[in-house]
């Protein structure tokens, strides 16, 4: 949704209260609802809801911490993936480079000219 687009009040309310209600970020809850944070701190600013009616449930510090971990450890497993696809595709574009280069090598052989410049020359 458009930064200016108008929301109802009921669709409003509804994102604030479930920002309040879950206990997640400001950007999680904006980028759930595809709205600009920038936004949803307006809301939260003008319209305050009553703590009263949307209260988070009682939770130990200890079922707060679990639940930040399992985001957390989400988060890494998600991370560790992404470093993985990310050093598989520098080995591709390693051997990518070294295959150009042999082409050029054998290139530069057999025709017996020079194809790449030499350095320090503009």
């Amino acid at each position: 949704m458009n930064q200016n687009q108008k929301f109802p009040d009921l669709k409003r309310s509804s994102i604030l209260i479930d920002y309040y209600a879950s206990g997640i970020s400001v950007y999680a809850i904006a980028k759930k609802y595809s709205i600009n944070k920038r936004t949803l701190s307006y809301w939260i600013k003008k319209y305050p809801i009553d703590t009263v009616l949307v209260s988070l449930p009682a939770e130990s510090n200890e079922e707060v911490m679990a639940r930040k971990e399992v985001n957390e450890s989400d988060e890494i497993v998600r991370l560790q993936a992404r470093i993985k696809a990310l050093e598989k595709a520098l080995a591709f574009s390693k051997l990518e480079i070294q295959a150009r280069d042999m082409l050029i090598d054998m290139a530069e052989q057999q025709e017996k000219i020079q194809i790449r410049k030499k350095s320090g020359v503009k």
